[in-house]
């Protein structure tokens, strides 16, 4: 699988994702966020509801842009040019080194601003990203490389992670001219952004992606039977991006993980998605894409729901890698699956319908795990709404009935 590497565009497509997937893992999963919430506004809890209110606030605004691409865009833009997409991951990479500018006792509101710029230009970066798997390769690889590309970004997101852990335990009580050594992540998404992401746009050099008509897309999706994936898609990435919002406190609160071993959790489940990637990206092309995501989901589905049952931390551990090991190709093989099917004419409002339930995922997922934890005062039965998505995922993917 390493053999695509060979390939200049497929090399810079990879180091793209490696380059940016510093943005999610510093900036909203580890650091900022904490930082923000602890130090720059008034008291940790309006802090963490105001950073929720800004992300969810960005996702509603990225939902827009792509609902407007897909629905209307064809109606007032015959194309988009790559310009566009490179602006968004400057503005991504410069917003996010203007984060250094607030520190303790600077406004709570300005950085919340700043980092809704940058969430919603990270978006975009992504969505180019997703959309550039058709263009960088072949059909017959399409699959394997998607695999290589996400098993970079984990890599990337993993060694950026270490790389400022590291920095910050060295550096506590250095006097960095008054500026707090975890404000300095943002300048450091910036540059590790810039290093390994802007090759990728020497690929597209002034190149323009036609915007194609809804109604062409949606035959296209009718007429290849990609309705009952598409339906399971939404329900399964519900359940991934509950994973991941949610990891960390089902790693304490049900298991009694301490910070630092959830930080070793975390890395380890990195590392297993690389390992997931390598190995099931290796036969996605020769069974296909779509078995691979059946097989994901079917795995997801059983070790989410045995951790609703387990108490031992060993057993714990051992689930949690496992779905480290398949969460990873889940997303992978879906993405080829509509590169492979969809005819590349239409690739764009592809992965702007995905992009789209992307966003109300990540609000729709969230959601209804804190419902239940606020109507049950149970964070166990909070855990199960994962399965149940996952359940509904593996049901319609079997189905022999397909939704019109």
């Amino acid at each position: 699988m390493l053999h695509h590497l060979k390939s200049k565009k497929i090399l810079n497509w990879c180091f793209f994702d490696f380059g940016i997937s510093s943005y999610p893992t510093l900036i909203l999963t580890f650091f900022y966020g904490a930082y923000y919430s602890k130090y720059i506004a008034h008291n940790p809890t309006v802090g963490t509801s105001s950073w929720g209110f800004a992300i969810s606030l960005a996702s509603v605004f990225s939902f827009l842009i792509f609902a407007f691409l897909l629905v209307v865009g064809k109606s007032y833009f015959q194309f988009i040019s790559v310009n566009f997409f490179k602006v968004s991951f400057y503005i991504m990479g410069l917003s996010s080194a203007t984060l250094i500018f607030f520190d303790k006792g600077s406004s709570q509101i300005l950085p919340l601003i700043v980092v809704i710029i940058s969430f919603i230009s990270f978006e975009i970066v992504n969505f180019f990203y997703n959309f550039c798997l058709h263009k960088v390769s072949s059909r017959n690889s399409q699959g394997s490389v998607s695999n290589l590309g996400w098993g970079f970004g984990y890599l990337g997101g993993l060694i950026s992670l270490l790389l400022v852990f590291i920095w910050i335990k060295f550096s506590e009580g250095l006097d960095l001219f008054g500026v707090s050594p975890l404000l300095l992540v943002g300048p450091f998404v910036c540059f590790w952004s810039l290093i390994f992401g802007r090759k990728h746009f020497k690929n597209f050099q002034n190149e323009r992606f036609n915007i194609p008509k809804i109604t062409n897309f949606f035959s296209d999706v009718k007429s290849k039977k990609l309705t009952n994936f598409l339906f399971s898609y939404f329900f399964f990435n519900n359940a991934v991006i509950c994973i991941f919002a949610f990891a960390s406190m089902f790693a304490s609160f049900l298991f009694g993980l301490t910070e630092s071993e959830i930080l070793f959790l975390g890395i380890f489940i990195n590392l297993f998605g690389i390992f997931g990637c390598y190995v099931l990206g290796r036969i996605d092309d020769k069974f296909g894409s779509l078995k691979n995501v059946k097989l994901c989901v079917c795995f997801l589905l059983i070790c989410s729901l045995l951790l609703f049952f387990i108490k031992s931390i060993l057993l714990f551990w051992l689930l949690a890698l496992t779905i480290g090991f398949f969460i990873g190709p889940i997303q992978a093989s879906s993405r080829s699956v509509i590169t492979k099917e969809i005819d590349s004419s239409n690739q764009l409002s592809a992965f702007a319908l995905f992009s789209i339930f992307g966003n109300i995922c990540a609000i729709l997922g969230p959601f209804l795990v804190g419902l239940v934890i606020d109507l049950t005062s149970s964070i166990r039965l909070g855990l199960l709404v994962i399965p149940i998505f996952l359940l509904m995922a593996m049901l319609i993917l079997t189905s022999k009935l397909h939704i019109k």
